[in-house]
């Protein structure tokens, strides 16, 4: 156990996280001796829920999550009890375990306990957020060579560098440090600020005694010291919401608006300096193109006839809006099919391309990518003959 005190109401104990040897006693005969009011630990809800076996979601319909817009962090929360899953078969580690247990000993000392690091789904949908296109290739390459652990058949080499770290977050972070460097070293600096930010804003309340990983102990104690001294310069810091955000690109964002307002700019000059016989015949073209074309992709993707028939009405119209009708008939085919999480466990366990794209999940994401993909064709299909129509 190392120990680094900041303050008389900030003490860090560094401990192994992955190690299997359990809380050294002198960690908790510490917390007993100084009497916190608060112990913080670096786990977040997402890690601690996976420790504590709670595996009620992985046979929740995936129905609504799809709504919530949560498709991606349960991704993460599966791919993370992957890890654990690799780890705890293959090299018979039990990874943080040791840590969670924690929790119940602070109950019994009537000490709250706060988990102080942020969510590993926030941390990695960020990180893939940041990468460019050749290195989120290469994070999906990863996501779904670790998750082939997750139906206990194979086994993933992908993980075996973590069990030399004492941090698991850190271990996937140094994995993708390979091929993205740069998008790393801004979620460790960013990972950093939300832990220290959060133990310095608790101590200003009282004694804290927070319990993370040796290899942070460093980085939190002078970020922490950096808080106190902007806070002392400037009267106050920065808060941690701008780290709990998922946003958009820019430049996806203006490609999104552009292409709709090209396209209705181009029915308004039609309506106002065209004939009715080409209005007419101009939404005509457009209504088969497009929804002619959407609809071709549902069916490529083998999709639901409803799924089909929707794509087909819904496509001319929302074509017109920002959002792609992929989304509708993905969310039909979702609804028809109704996957559950065990359909990942499917998923990962595929043994070949057959089977694989049978999966349910894999049909739903087929059906709304070639929905969307196809109707863009069908755009540009159509965009030459409103062009002559302008003429």
């Amino acid at each position: 156990m190392d120990i680094k005190k900041i303050d008389g109401n900030l003490t860090l104990l560094g401990v192994d996280y992955i190690g299997d040897e359990g809380i050294d006693k002198s960690v908790i005969e510490y917390i007993k001796e100084n009497e916190p009011y608060k112990v913080g630990i670096a786990l977040c809800e997402t890690r601690f829920e996976t420790l504590e076996g709670n595996g009620d979601w992985k046979e929740r319909p995936l129905l609504p999550t799809y709504k919530e817009g949560k498709i991606g962090p349960l991704i993460y929360q599966t791919f993370v009890d992957s890890i654990n899953e690799n780890l705890r078969r293959f090299k018979n580690i039990e990874p943080e375990v040791h840590v969670a247990r924690l929790v119940p000993f602070m109950d019994r000392l009537d000490t709250d306990v706060e988990f102080v690091d942020r969510d590993i789904t926030l941390t990695l949908g960020r990180a893939y957020q940041n990468m460019s296109v050749i290195e989120k290739v290469k994070m999906i390459k990863y996501l779904k060579t670790t998750m082939l652990s997750f139906s206990g058949k194979k086994k993933s080499d992908s993980v075996d560098e973590i069990k030399y770290h004492d941090d698991l977050v850190e271990g996937v972070l140094g994995k993708l440090e390979k091929f993205a460097p740069s998008v790393v070293r801004k979620a460790r600096k960013e990972r950093t600020e939300y832990m220290a930010k959060k133990l310095y804003d608790f101590s200003k309340k009282g004694k804290v005694i927070a319990v993370i990983p040796k290899s942070r102990i460093y980085d939190v104690f002078k970020e922490v010291n950096r808080l106190k001294m902007e806070e002392r310069f400037k009267g106050e810091n920065r808060g941690v919401k701008h780290l709990e955000k998922i946003g958009k690109k820019v430049y996806s964002k203006v490609i999104r608006y552009a292409s709709s307002i090209i396209l209705i700019v181009l029915a308004i000059y039609l309506f106002i300096f065209s004939d009715v016989l080409n209005i007419w015949r101009a939404w005509l073209y457009w209504f088969i193109a497009v929804g002619g074309m959407s609809a071709l992709g549902s069916a490529l993707a083998k999709g639901h006839p409803l799924s089909i028939i929707i794509s087909f009405i819904l496509a001319p119209f929302m074509s017109l809006t920002l959002h792609g009708p992929g989304w509708i008939s993905g969310y039909v085919e979702l609804k028809v099919r109704n996957p559950t999480m065990s359909d990942v466990k499917n998923l990962t366990a595929s043994k070949n391309a057959s089977e694989f794209l049978s999966n349910n999940i894999i049909k739903v994401f087929l059906v709304g990518t070639f929905s969307n993909i196809f109707t863009w064709v069908g755009l540009f299909i159509v965009l030459p003959l409103l062009i002559r129509f302008v003429g």
